[in-house]
């Protein structure tokens, strides 16, 4: 493998799994869960509304009345998973129009999921042997998605962590499972607070490395051409 590395890659890894449709979207609901925690019934309200709105665009159909909190929309996507395995992307999408909507694009609600990630990181118990095993980024992503990997939970398609000369980490994923959510966010302009692209495994790489590592981090999109092929750097933060 060393053979292929470009001249800035000192090491790299690459995990492919298969789509657990019930496994995805039980962990982004777990994230919208502690959003709301955080933000009230109003963001609730438009996570569920534009979910809805998002999965009957997917479905071509209108959803049924009803469906007021997140429990009630969970149950409704996980009923459709068999005509629309990726029915999780209808809350990524939900999370991130709420933000836009009551933040203005501020930012305030993608700090809060940051936080909502690491609280459902931590609440599981999956990651607390790794906590402060390590200060390479690097290393904690490698890790920690061997363990989800071996749980039947690592992310769907492929993904490729790259050790960069320079203390970087490069993320390149193939196949992306959120490819749906994140192209409508870019058509409506979704973007993060400093104007560049939002990125949910980009995310939680952060996440992920802070929450192991003890360290400050950030992420830049390298390149963007989904579903086939994106890419960003998780940086560290002096």
């Amino acid at each position: 493998m060393g053979d292929c590395l470009s001249s800035d890659v000192v090491i790299e890894k690459i995990f492919k799994c298969e789509l657990n449709p019930v496994v995805m979207l039980f962990s982004v609901k777990f994230t919208a869960d502690k959003i709301v925690e955080i933000f009230g019934p109003v963001y609730k309200r438009f996570i569920v509304n534009y979910s809805l709105k998002f999965e009957s665009e997917m479905l071509n159909e209108a959803p049924p009345d009803g469906i007021e909190d997140l429990e009630q929309l969970n149950n409704y996507l996980l009923s459709k998973t068999e005509r629309y395995p990726k029915s999780y992307c209808a809350l990524v999408y939900g999370m991130s129009k709420a933000d836009q909507l009551l933040q203005g694009g501020s930012g305030t609600a993608r700090t809060a999921s940051l936080v909502a990630t690491r609280r459902l990181l931590e609440d599981s118990g999956i990651l607390s042997q790794l906590i402060g095993s390590t200060s390479d980024p690097y290393e904690a992503l490698v890790k920690t998605e061997e363990i989800f990997v071996s749980m039947n939970a690592g992310l769907p398609g492929s993904v490729k962590f790259q050790k960069i000369t320079d203390g970087r980490v490069r993320v390149v994923v193939h196949d992306c499972p959120f490819f749906e959510a994140c192209e409508k966010m870019r058509f409506e302009g979704l973007w993060r607070p400093n104007g560049t692209p939002e990125c949910y495994i980009l995310t939680r790489s952060v996440v992920i490395s802070e929450l192991i590592t003890g360290k400050k981090f950030d992420y830049n999109v390298e390149d963007l051409n989904p579903p086939e092929k994106c890419s960003g750097h998780i940086i560290p933060l002096i």
